[in-house]
């Protein structure tokens, strides 16, 4: 190899480390929330988060009347990031009808002495999660995607610190948010106090400081009764679907439940295909910003294996 060849090849490597070095450093420079940079500065209120309606409902893992085809784990990694899920008191049973005993849970309330925790929707008969066992997964994302930020909304049928015992056993305490209910933080703020998820409740929270109470000042919402995919996809219908539901007109962060529930009570996948289109998805979600003067912050959906959820958070984001 010539001199000059040599030299020109030296240039070439050179120009190509500086360029990755560049790379590199703009990157650490720049870290991602919730997998952008461009959300980092932005308020907890100003974010766009990917949700999951009855997010413990899942036929992967045996539940009956499913909303999803998959379980929490894996709705974590397709990027969802915020979840509405069911708490209620159970206990263990079993029921033999010749064929050997089959093992299910019933239902109880906190007079039972022997209830325990589980996620079920409605009835736990239907299906059922040990709580602890369904918190687990979520505690061990959070350690390892230290820049993830998460809302919970929890239809709880059980007492606050019960929850608040569970949430501690399963290794998700050191996580939960213990500001302010009504004024949050940025995304990068939220990440580097380790404090990245937003636990609510339906129901009573005290004596827990950290658990807010979702309807009375924390969250508003949409309402949550469809019956057919043209009430969440016809331009007509859009306005009145995002009409008050519950919960403060100046509450900081907005629910938009998108999701259809037919008469029987159960939802459909097909429904859910028609329904949590990005198209469908980014159209209600203006149209919402329009009627309340606000973006919704969660876009909860049925099946989120279905559709494009994620994507329209990102859209609406305005990452794409």
């Amino acid at each position: 190899m010539t001199l000059n060849r040599r030299l020109l090849t030296a240039a070439v490597l050179a120009c190509a480390l500086g360029a990755l070095a560049f790379s590199g450093a703009a990157s650490a420079a720049s870290p991602a929330c919730n997998g952008s940079p461009k959300l980092c500065s932005r308020t907890l209120d100003k974010v766009v988060l990917p949700g999951s309606h009855n997010a413990m409902s899942s036929s992967s893992i045996g539940w009956g009347v499913p909303n999803h085809s998959i379980a929490i784990d894996q709705q974590l990694r397709r990027g969802i990031r915020a979840m509405l899920i069911d708490i209620h008191y159970g206990v263990p049973g079993s029921y033999d009808l010749g064929a050997g005993p089959v093992k299910y849970v019933q239902t109880t309330d906190a007079s039972n002495p022997k209830r325990q925790l589980y996620l079920c929707h409605s009835r736990c008969e239907l299906g059922s999660t040990p709580l602890v066992d369904g918190l687990k997964p979520i505690a061990a994302f959070l350690k390892s995607h230290p820049r993830e930020v998460m809302v919970f909304v929890n239809e709880d049928y059980v007492a606050p610190a019960d929850f608040a015992a569970a949430a501690t056993k399963a290794g998700l305490l050191k996580y939960i948010y213990k500001g302010s209910p009504t004024r949050f933080p940025t995304l990068a703020k939220m990440i580097s106090s380790g404090q990245r998820v937003v636990m609510t409740s339906e129901s009573k929270t005290a004596p827990v400081k950290w658990y807010s109470q979702a309807y009375k000042s924390t969250l508003r919402e949409t309402p949550y009764a469809f019956a057919t995919t043209g009430l969440l996809t016809d331009p007509a219908a859009l306005a009145s679907s995002c009409r008050a539901n519950r919960g403060p007109a100046k509450g900081p962060l907005f629910l938009m439940n998108h999701f259809v529930t037919r008469a029987n009570g159960i939802s459909y996948a097909e429904d859910s295909a028609i329904v949590n289109t990005k198209a469908a998805l980014v159209a209600r979600a203006n149209a919402c910003k329009a009627t309340r003067g606000k973006m919704p912050t969660i876009l909860a959906v049925n099946n989120v294996e279905l559709g494009d959820v994620v994507g329209a958070a990102k859209k609406l984001n305005g990452l794409r």
